[in-house]
């Protein structure tokens, strides 16, 4: 599905009223709305429009206001015990306030997260409000309802994670509705979200032509209504699914045949392996010039601040991996490798080259690895944004399984994650000189068989997640839907900084490269109880099995919307 050339981002741009009333939809298009989907070729570029929405990510929003980045590994990743902000510590302070669960209604990120998902989930509603009378033929028209059910749910998922409980928008907001749709609870947007992608699931296709590769599937909307049960086990104490509904889900993913690990890990994440055997469901490829606010500017916003002559174009410095990250890896797993580069791993290769780095615009020693690119791409990049892996997949299934009291099932494909690993190369361009090879270890990895029963095995697959999706963005949502986000980020990023430290002053001056590279990682005091005072519940379960932090709405859509707001 070559997006690019379709318009339907341009010709379907269906703004919000007014500058912060992100639920009023009013629809914009050349063509009357109520007629626009009179063909096929106009119904596409209105699905096609969906799938654009993954890869705008910065830019100008719907309102032509400026909507800031806003990616899923800010709660994700920086949020936790894998990354830092990274960058200056005046660098870009609302994403800080995020990392450090002290944002604010005036965050623009948080409002980057909130314009986004509605924006997305207002064209899903246009769709929806317009196919039930569109002239296609029904086999079309079905695949279509099924795309629009799985963006339906991916988003409102996507708002939930972030805001908890939202109105439910089954339709374009009517004009009686306006400040008069209350909130659903965190149970009942579940309910909603489970709902969308079992019909998804019903109605979309197994595979499609090579020609619309990176369209939803039915198996892409298992493997995330698998992801959504997973988080809710953990974390809606009315949840009515089991761990037989996750373990059903994988094992139809399983089953099918379609997907399979890729032998070489390394290989998985650079630009020659785009929608390999291994991707689920995948962010597709964007040209056109660079800055265009797509998904494809992630590259830069994680990249080196240093440049290098000849060499490199600097990034941003953003989403630092932390050496508690790279200390969960045996030193001899060559996952490493694909996960961090940076001045004291590998000696600081990345692609064959050895760039300059100035730890002094770092937050730790490392950077991330998956996103890095060996040139400047002027005409976009293809490089790869999974959104659901194989690996992940089999993980899930491999929980499932243990809750369950399929034990051995559980421990066989935790090893079969690891047998990939042993078997994988260093990334791409791991010794100098050699800009494009993959080299193998010269003795093999110490990546053991699990052996683990009880809770032990249960703990073993919780880091086996860790280290095989490091950086990707998951491991906020794992740790709280596995309860263990209070105590893992306090222990890695809340203690008492050190006043002789330059790193933990404001600005670092004075300091040589040599004493940022060995000092201790910015640290922030009272994490603890900024992460229980942004929570759902706080101290109290309540009607939550965990803590549960969320950001807080914007001030405009309490207002506008008589909404009732977040803790903050």
């Amino acid at each position: 599905m070559n997006t690019n050339k379709l318009l339907g981002i341009v010709l379907v741009s269906f703004l919000f009223c007014g500058c912060d009333d992100f639920l009023e939809i009013e629809p914009q298009a050349k063509l009357g709305s109520d007629v626009y989907m009179n063909t096929e070729e106009n119904a596409e570029k209105v699905i096609i429009s969906l799938y654009n929405m993954l890869q705008v990510t910065q830019g100008d929003g719907p309102d032509a206001n400026y909507m800031n980045h806003h990616y899923e590994w800010f709660l994700g990743s920086v949020a936790t015990d894998d990354a830092e902000k990274g960058s200056t510590v005046g660098d870009l302070m609302d994403l800080t306030l995020v990392a450090n669960y002290a944002m604010t209604p005036a965050n623009t990120i948080v409002k980057g997260f909130y314009v986004h998902s509605w924006w997305a989930i207002s064209r899903a509603n246009y769709a929806s409000g317009h196919l039930e009378d569109a002239p296609l033929d029904e086999s079309v028209k079905q695949r279509m309802w099924g795309e629009v059910h799985f963006f339906k749910a991916y988003y409102y998922f996507y708002l939930l994670r972030h805001f908890g409980g939202m109105p439910i928008l089954k339709h374009s907001v009517e004009l009686e509705e306006f400040g008069n749709l209350p909130r659903a609870s965190f149970s009942e947007t579940l309910d909603y979200i489970v709902e969308e992608l079992t019909e998804a699931i019903r109605l979309l296709p197994d595979t499609y032509p090579d020609s619309e590769i990176g369209r939803a599937t039915r198996n892409a909307a298992r493997a995330y209504l698998a992801r959504v049960l997973m988080y809710r086990l953990g974390t809606d104490a009315h949840c009515p699914q089991t761990w037989q509904d996750v373990y059903d889900l994988t094992s139809a993913v399983i089953s099918s045949g379609l997907y399979d690990l890729h032998p070489n890990y390394a290989v998985v994440f650079e630009a020659e392996t785009q929608n390999s055997i291994e991707s689920i469901f995948e962010v597709q490829d964007k040209e056109g010039p660079f800055g265009s606010g797509s998904f494809f500017m992630d590259w830069i916003v994680q990249g080196n601040r240093q440049p290098t002559p000849g060499l490199f174009t600097m990034g941003w410095g953003f989403h630092n991996p932390t050496e508690d990250l790279v200390n969960a890896f045996d030193p001899t797993d060559p996952r490493l490798s694909s996960t961090v580069y940076g001045p004291t791993f590998n000696n600081g290769t990345l692609f064959g080259r050895t760039p300059l780095y100035n730890r002094a615009e770092q937050m730790t020693n490392f950077l991330c690895r998956k996103v890095a690119l060996p040139e400047f791409p002027m005409n976009g990049t293809t490089k790869p944004i999974i959104l659901m892996r194989y690996a992940d997949l089999l993980l899930m299934h491999a929980e499932a399984s243990y809750h369950l009291g399929k034990e051995q099932d559980a421990r066989e494909l935790v090893n079969r994650i690891r047998e990939r690993a042993r078997q994988s190369s260093y990334c791409k361009g791991y010794n100098v000189g050699d800009y494009t090879g993959y080299v193998w270890p010269e003795t093999t990895p110490n990546i053991p068989d699990c052996t683990a029963s009880g809770q032990a095995l249960l703990q073993a697959i919780w880091d086996e997640r860790r280290v095989e999706l490091a950086t990707e963005g998951y491991r906020g949502w794992d740790l709280i839907r596995t309860g263990q986000l209070v105590e893992r980020v306090e222990r890695v990023k809340d203690f008492q900084r050190d006043p002789n430290n330059p790193l933990f002053q404001e600005t670092g001056t004075g300091s040589t490269q040599t004493e940022l590279e060995n000092s201790r990682e910015l640290r922030v005091a009272g994490i603890r109880a900024n992460i229980l005072r942004s929570s759902l519940n706080s101290l109290n379960a309540g009607d939550y099995i965990n803590i549960v932090p969320v950001m807080p709405l914007p001030d405009t859509e309490v207002t506008y919307w008589n909404l009732e707001p977040n803790p903050y």
